[in-house]
């Protein structure tokens, strides 16, 4: 198992930023003076509580942003484990060293781990089966070749999108636990915009069956969905569940 390398995103955005401000010096000097602009609005020096909390967020959108969540996720950890996960981060970030010999450990550790990871593919698996099971009982739930199980919902007004076409949808997706990985209700139901050929199949294949307005819930064997390897709060392998209404399309 690869823990993931954690990129510097501070210094890249810093650097981001002086590239911009290098950029429009240049264009400033070939080009006109522009009208003068309304002051910026003065920026208050942070509290030392406000100070503490600007190093926590960096830290959440360090880990959010990395494949830490994930590997949390995939572990299974408690939050002793956990909290040993963060010491070990710190003791790096500091420049320390640990106060074990590590090579007494690793072999014991990467097989403590790959352990852990079976048994939760094996759990799943099982449970990915009796998902299934269920869907397919289901007389009104229709299996198409590809092994996509699906229900309309409604059919909304023709035309319907092709797979070229570029959607805008309102959706929810579950594991086969119920668990909620992702929707549009945490983001004031806003549709999202997406090409349909750039998503997982289940999607080209399933949203291409309704016109506008239409609603759809597709059932999506992980060779469907992410595979695997899994993405983000997403086991590997895992059966998918999604209710998706076609807001519009182009």
């Amino acid at each position: 198992m690869k823990l993931p390398t954690l990129a510097v995103m501070a210094l890249a955005i810093a650097s981001l930023n002086a590239a911009d401000e290098v950029k429009s010096d240049a264009t400033a000097a070939a080009a006109p003076a522009p009208a003068p602009l309304s002051p910026a609005p003065e920026v208050k020096p942070l509290t030392p509580e406000q100070q503490q909390q600007a190093f926590f967020l960096q830290g959440f959108i360090l880990a959010n942003r990395a494949e830490w969540a994930s590997i949390v996720n995939e572990l299974e950890l408690s939050d002793t484990e956990l909290d040993s996960l963060l010491s070990g981060m710190r003791a790096s970030l500091k420049g320390e060293r640990p106060t074990f010999k590590p090579d007494e450990i690793i072999p014991g550790a990467e097989k403590m781990l790959n352990e852990r990871v079976a048994a939760k593919t094996k759990r799943l698996a099982a449970k990915n089966e009796e998902f299934l099971a269920k869907v397919d009982a289901d007389k009104e739930i229709i299996k198409s070749s590809t092994g996509l199980r699906y229900k309309i919902l409604a059919a909304g007004t023709d035309p319907k999108p092709t797979a070229t076409s570029t959607v805008k949808c309102r959706y929810t997706g579950k594991l086969a636990d119920g668990k909620i990985f992702d929707s549009t209700t945490t983001r004031n139901n806003e549709p999202t915009e997406f090409p349909l050929n750039g998503v997982i199949a289940a999607w080209t294949e399933g949203v291409q069956k309704i016109g506008k307005g239409g609603k759809i819930l597709l059932f999506a064997p992980a060779n469907l969905a992410y595979g695997e390897q899994g993405q983000g709060p997403i086991p590997p392998n895992s059966v998918l569940e999604f209710e998706v209404e076609l807001v519009d399309f182009k």
